[in-house]
């Protein structure tokens, strides 16, 4: 969990967290897409004062090749 404050990320499971995609919206209205949570985790900790909050998605589901 991110704290507004500055505080630190905790996790609550220790699996991967590779069913989501975060989207990260910062101050001046752009929007960024991270589809690992590490490398959000780390931009939101190093310019968390530019981000307004982060939105977690489910990744899209890969289909290809399970035919029809």
């Amino acid at each position: 969990m991110a704290y507004k404050d500055g505080g630190e990320f905790t996790t609550y499971c220790d699996k991967l967290y590779d069913k989501h995609v975060y989207k990260m919206y910062l101050k001046d209205g752009q929007a960024v897409v991270y589809d690992n949570y590490e490398i959000m985790r780390y931009y939101w900790y190093q310019y968390r004062k530019d981000i307004t909050h982060v939105e977690v998605l489910d990744a899209p589901k890969n289909t290809a090749g399970q035919g029809f």
